[in-house]
């Protein structure tokens, strides 16, 4: 009675599994919009689901494998269903159409290898056979008893026997390349699909309890995650001289968070999300400090890839968002609001180098139980402004700053950007933000997309340089003015001058220094060429002492349509020695920097219009030295 009733109440269970099992409900959720940041990017996603009265299970699946559940974020707009529970799982699916295909070619492989062994059993006789027939073709003389007619009969036989067996053989043989060849791909098909077979699934469980049945009730989702980024780029176009030039912001984006963002609203910002949400502990606050015992133990080194500890300054505060990166990789993890971080390193033979804005980087070594304490940047401690989620210099930043004061504000008026793709600029405290209008596909494929954003037309202050004793090109410098009012970050720009391309330079915004100067690139519109005047540059022998004197003449020609400003700098030398003397005798009408040995020359030149420079020094050494005079 006993077992009979155990049966009883196992079949109940299993029901009972089977019936929940049965009412956990699959929602699958479709990525609306994603924001992209210099290291990281926020998912949200959205989708409709259905309640039953009382309790509710709901998977939220294939999400991307990468999020950071401590990131999630799920609402449900009702307010007569409330969720009870959140958590995110990682589960090994199979895919049933793969295990499908993957039953059938299974089953053909058997197939094929029976139909081999076979083929090579049948072949074997066949070889056999033609054995028997080749030992026995030895043919008696005539002589011996074997007539005319019988020899020639004896070899008609022989030979269709003997081709009978030949084409046997192809025909098996051709069969067996057929198989093996089939086999080969099924294989390697099986090969290649078995990461197809099972995959790993991220989703979350929901509970949600419901006051009422609802049906289609809305639901969004957003969680971050860390493997993706952008870096900015620049093309600079400059067609003339009198014109502005074009500036084209960019970005560079890439993921390979396990899903793919097809045709999605896309949103670039360079700010940095801050990982820390736990409220801040209370802590009393003495005078001076209260520093605590420096005499930690060494500790070992890690026993597995997960490392963690706490990042303070000298006195040992926390130093909140201060960033912990693996040497040599892209892995790396922010101190969170207490001062304390976790990372999964990639080889712990790897130095970790930990930083904080305002103070210096220290490289370490990881350890189990890791306590960094970070130096005080002295020099840049008036550069150091807060923002929303830490501190940041001044020259890090590229949205507006903002201080106890008041807001500061960007000074002066600028154009505004031409949009290439419809998009909204947006500044917020601490980041700049630009929210495209048109939906976007993103592959998860780590590779490299180009997303052009704005074109600036800046006015620059055109002119012309050119250092003939090291080049006998011109080139074109594009001084702009207070770069800083643009919501530029540091990266490299490619330079275009009148459509052809010049080479790349670096954007690197700078909010101390008013003027930021590109160089364009050569122009050959303007030609220069240096040579030694011969009838006035000699070397004599004076006693013990050399006598050099050198004459120089720089010959420039602008052979545009259109005049232009030209700085021409050459040098003369300096001597090290207090028993060399170096005279200019002639500065040829230049500025002169002593300090330097430098000339300068700002010139005008009209259209077609040639000017000569000369200029010329001499030189006095022992003869001692062994050196010659440029």
């Amino acid at each position: 009675m006993k077992h009979i009733f155990s049966a009883k109440l196992l079949t109940i269970c299993l029901l009972m599994v089977l019936y929940i099992t049965a009412e956990a409900q699959n929602v699958e959720t479709k990525i609306q919009s994603v924001t992209v940041y210099r290291k990281g990017a926020m998912v949200e996603r959205t989708g409709t689901i259905n309640l039953k009265k009382g309790s509710n299970t709901l998977y939220l699946n294939n999400l991307s494998t990468e999020l950071d559940p401590n990131t999630l974020r799920i609402g449900i707009n009702n307010k007569n269903a409330k969720i009870l529970s959140v958590k995110h799982e990682i589960v090994v699916a199979t895919d049933e159409n793969f295990q499908k295909m993957s039953i059938a070619d299974d089953k053909r492989i058997a197939i094929i290898k029976d139909s081999l062994a076979y083929l090579k059993a049948k072949l074997s006789v066949i070889n056999e056979e033609e054995k028997l027939i080749q030992s026995n073709r030895s043919i008696r003389n005539p002589q011996h008893g074997v007539t005319t007619a019988e020899l020639k009969a004896m070899s008609e036989f022989y030979k269709k026997e003997l081709s009978d067996i030949a084409n046997r053989k192809i025909n098996i043989n051709k069969k067996i390349v057929k198989y093996n060849s089939e086999f080969l791909t099924l294989t390697q098909k099986k090969h290649n699909s078995q990461s197809n077979l099972q995959h790993k699934d991220s989703r979350v469980k929901l509970i949600i309890e419901s006051d009422n049945a609802l049906s289609s009730v809305p639901v969004s989702l957003s969680y971050l995650i860390f493997s993706a980024s952008w870096e900015p780029f620049y093309e600079i176009r400059v067609d003339k001289t009198n014109q502005p030039l074009d500036l084209v912001y960019g970005a560079h984006i890439k993921q390979y968070s396990t899903e793919d963002w097809n045709s999605v609203k896309l949103n670039v910002s360079t700010g940095d999300p801050s990982i820390g949400n736990d409220a801040p502990e209370f802590l009393s606050m003495y005078l001076p400090p209260v520093r605590r015992n420096t005499n930690t133990k060494k500790w070992a080194p890690p026993t597995s890839n997960l490392i963690y500890g706490i990042v303070t300054d000298e006195d040992y505060e926390p130093l909140i968002g201060a960033s912990i990166v693996e040497k040599g990789t892209n892995n790396y993890a922010i101190a969170d609001l207490n001062g304390k971080f976790q990372m999964t390193m990639e080889n712990t033979n790897h130095e970790l180098v930990v930083s904080f804005i305002g103070y210096l980087s220290k490289t370490v070594a990881p350890y189990e139980n890791m306590q960094v304490a970070l130096q005080e940047d002295q020099t840049n401690l008036d550069e150091v402004v807060v923002v929303g989620y830490g501190t940041q210099r001044k020259a890090d930043l590229t949205g507006s700053i903002v201080t106890v004061q008041g807001e500061t504000k960007r000074k002066g008026k600028y154009n505004e950007p031409e949009k290439i793709i419809p998009l909204e600029l947006s500044d917020t405290q601490t980041a700049t933000e630009f929210k495209f209008d048109i939906p976007y596909t993103i592959p998860s494929d780590d590779n490299v997309y180009d997303v052009s954003m704005l074109t600036y037309h800046i006015d620059a202050d055109y002119r012309y340089v050119s250092q003939p004793r090291q080049s006998s090109n011109v080139f074109l410098i594009a001084n702009i003015l207070d770069l800083s009012r643009y919501p530029l970050l540091k990266g490299n720009a490619y330079v275009y001058f009148d459509n052809v391309y010049q080479g790349e330079c670096e954007i690197a915004p700078n909010f101390v220094v008013d003027t930021f100067a590109i160089s364009v690139g050569k122009d050959n519109g303007i030609s220069i060429n240096r040579q030694a005047v011969k009838e006035f540059t000699s070397k004599k022998i004076i006693g013990t002492t050399y006598k050099v004197t050198k004459c120089f003449e720089i010959t420039v020609k602008n052979n545009k349509n259109e005049s232009v400003n030209l700085a021409v700098d050459d040098q003369y030398p300096l001597p090290k020695y207090s028993d060399i003397k170096v005279e200019l005798t002639d500065n040829g009408g230049a500025q002169v920097d002593t300090e330097k040995g430098k000339l300068s020359w700002m010139l005008k030149l009209d259209p077609q219009e040639k000017k000569v420079l000369r200029f010329s020094y001499e030189v006095k050494y022992p003869k001692s030295y062994s050196f010659s005079v440029e």
